[in-house]
């Protein structure tokens, strides 16, 4: 065994990944969960029951461990205290939990690429409060480093699930917006964590990792996918002021029936954002010995054949 890793997440579609990523590797894993959870147990995990509110669990869950790798959080919510308790303070128990060890534990805080641009959305400035928790909290006390996705896909996800359905129907909509965004397959972001935690120390720095393709417009997704179907898949674009109404009152609803809407309007400002580039920083962490990545034209088709066996399509 190379070592305890602490996740938290790890009923999700990346956490699961990244659990099951590790256990391979040799790590011994432990998972916090909110929930029984057999999958985990299948894949040899130590499960730890409780949530991120509870100091008491994310004690248990960081106890003895070389390294935490916090996976959880809200991508939504019904209001902007919601986020901030979740994300936020979600994270600062794990960072508290860690510094109260007799040996505190390095920390792999995934984030969001949305953190770059906290003014956008409820969503963004929680991640960014985070990041920002973790610096101050671990700052001479314990090593971190932050990974900030893109958008991830791959066999399992729900979320873009409904974006497969509109290509495989040949028709895409899309934000009209000349926007460009980086791309990340699911098993290239669970080697990516595997890769850093076989680094000999971590300096606090940010990654923002990608498919080493730079980024894509939708135009470009509809091209690639239209490829692999050997059929065109139109684009139709959708001005902000046809989806502004629709995010404002379910944005509204959901903060009267205190559930999480679909869309709002801080996710709204983010679909419109001009760019979700990854950026390459100096010195990086992954800055060599990592494989080619999966680039969306081998992703996609991997991920439409997952959907398809399972009849999600």
């Amino acid at each position: 065994m190379k070592g305890l890793v602490a996740v938290t997440g790890g009923s999700g579609f990346i956490g699961r990944r990244i659990v099951e990523r590790l256990a391979e590797d040799g790590w011994r894993v432990r998972a916090l969960v909110r929930r029984p959870d057999s999958g985990l147990s299948d894949i040899g995990a130590e499960i730890v029951h409780g949530t991120l509110e509870d100091a008491a669990s994310a004690y248990a869950l960081t106890e003895s461990a070389d390294v935490v790798v916090h996976c959880a959080g809200a991508i939504r919510a019904a209001n902007h205290e919601t986020f901030v308790q979740i994300n936020r303070d979600g994270t600062l128990r794990i960072a508290q939990a860690i510094v109260a060890q007799p040996r505190p534990a390095r920390l792999l805080l995934m984030s969001s690429l949305a953190a770059r641009e906290p003014e956008l959305s409820a969503y963004a400035a929680s991640k960014r409060m985070a990041e920002d928790g973790v610096r101050q909290l671990l700052g001479g006390q314990a090593e971190f480093c932050i990974v900030r996705p893109p958008a991830v896909y791959g066999p399992g996800d729900r979320a873009t699930l409904p974006i497969f359905r509109q290509i495989q129907r040949g028709l895409l909509l899309v934000p009209a917006a000349d926007a460009r965004f980086s791309l990340l397959y699911v098993e290239d972001l669970a080697e990516i964590v595997a890769h850093l935690l076989e680094a000999p120390s971590w300096n606090g720095e940010v990654i923002e990792p990608d498919d080493g393709r730079g980024g894509y417009r939708w135009t470009d997704l509809a091209r690639i996918a239209g490829d692999h179907l050997h059929r065109r898949v139109r684009t139709v674009p959708l001005p902000w002021l046809a989806l502004w109404l629709p995010a404002a009152i379910a944005q509204l609803m959901g903060a009267v029936l205190k559930r999480a809407p679909m869309i709002t309007l801080g996710k709204l400002r983010e679909l419109y954002h001009a760019d979700w580039v990854c950026q390459a920083t100096s010195g990086t962490l992954l800055s060599a010995g990592l494989p080619p990545r999966v680039a969306f034209d081998n992703g996609f088709a991997a991920t439409l054949a997952w959907y398809k066996e399972r009849q999600w399509l």
